[in-house]
């Protein structure tokens, strides 16, 4: 089935905003934002806070099906119980939830009880589950990279299959408009999985400096975090998802990117070259 018409939660966000560029043209978007942005004729902006029920209508109106990210900050799941219940009401039955691998089976992580939550509520939904964005180079470690020349996390020596977002943009693209993906937890990664040293030495190679990677323990991270403002609750969050790969857990290999969109994901090294102007000086 396409839909006509589709409101895109984290619009501004790495996923969110890859999947409106991909979106724009192929039908109506209803893009949501923090703050107000100018709408175009291809790209509508609304002003949209889970947290702001006098906002929902708005997002809502026309609506067929909904992409839903969580904010970062949001970690209890019943903050979006009021807008799930709105998309009820206004008779939407498609979500596609951006989750992340393994949180099926990982009931600490905030994307699992975002997945249980849609499935209780009765939506037609596809969970899509990428492993670590490649673009979290330019934001969560970029200040790290530019001003330090480093990475640190508490990944230990543990292997990612990072995964290029516009990848992930093109495979929710074909879940939502086909019906065979309904019901489905869609689980994508690039092509090869590399430890924090690995990605070190090719950013290193594309910087023309030495990039060094310094694993973190955990509790360090988890004060680090907070020492710069994280809420705890997303500090402890970020640590989780290090702390999967430093136990091995994040070094699945998919084709689920292949048979969504008939062609091999980005690699890391393609995202560097493609991205280059950002890590040299």
């Amino acid at each position: 089935m396409i839909y006509s018409k589709i409101f895109v939660t984290g619009a501004t966000g790495r996923v969110g905003g890859a999947l409106v560029a991909h979106l724009t043209g192929k039908c109506k978007i209803v893009a949501a934002s923090q703050r107000q942005k100018k709408s175009t004729n291809k790209v509508e902006w609304i002003q949209f806070s889970f947290e702001d029920e006098a906002s929902f209508a708005p997002a809502l109106a026309g609506v067929e099906a909904i992409f839903l990210m969580r904010p970062p900050q949001v970690t209890k799941p019943e903050v979006f119980r009021p807008f799930l219940d709105a998309a009820k009401a206004q008779d939407i039955k498609r979500v596609i939830v951006l989750s992340v691998l393994g949180a099926a089976s990982n009931s600490f992580l905030p994307h699992h009880k975002l997945e249980k939550l849609t499935q209780e509520m009765g939506f037609a939904w596809t969970m899509i589950r990428p492993s670590d964005f490649m673009q979290n180079l330019e934001t969560v470690h970029f200040e790290n990279i530019r001003e330090h020349d480093e990475i640190s996390v508490p990944a230990g020596a543990g292997r990612s299959s990072f995964i290029d977002v516009g990848d992930i943009a093109r495979c929710i693209e074909v879940a939502l408009n086909d019906d065979k993906y309904i019901g489905e937890g869609i689980e994508l990664t690039g092509a090869e999985a590399l430890s924090f040293d690995d990605v070190a030495v090719k950013l290193s190679a594309v910087a023309g400096r030495k990039i060094a990677y310094r694993p973190a323990t955990i509790i360090g991270f988890i004060w680090q975090k907070i020492a710069s403002g994280y809420p705890i609750g997303l500090a402890l969050v970020m640590t989780a998802l290090y702390t999967v790969q430093r136990f091995g857990k994040a070094e699945t290999i998919t084709s689920d990117v292949i048979e969504l969109t008939g062609r091999s994901p980005a690699t890391l090294d393609s995202y560097l070259s493609r991205t280059r102007q950002l890590w040299t000086k």
